[in-house]
């Protein structure tokens, strides 16, 4: 017949169990952290480079490639936000001088 583990063997088995399911929970939340910066570092780099592209539409291939390296300093989405108002705007009071 088998013998019944005694008291401490289940305690360690206890304790065993709940560090590898601690370690488990921590591993995931860690991952999920670096997945969600990695994804916006991402979103970021999309978002320069589309702005880039329509300084050079709008203002010549010069001015984006000048924007590009500049845009890099930039790591918050509300100061792309400002470049891409600043396009807009320069494109809307270009067109409206045109317009005159």
């Amino acid at each position: 017949a088998e013998a019944m583990p005694t008291i401490a063997e289940l305690n360690w088995d206890r304790w065993e169990a709940g560090l590898r399911a601690e370690g488990m929970q921590q591993g995931m939340q860690q991952g999920i952290r670096q997945g969600v910066q990695q994804g916006i570092r991402q979103g970021q780099m999309m978002e320069r480079a589309r702005l880039g592209r329509q300084a050079s539409l709008r203002f010549g291939a010069r001015t984006g490639e000048r924007l590009l390296p500049l845009m890099e300093e930039l790591a918050s989405g509300e100061a792309l936000d400002q470049v891409g108002d600043w396009i807009i705007v320069r494109l809307a009071l270009s067109l409206s001088l045109l317009r005159r």
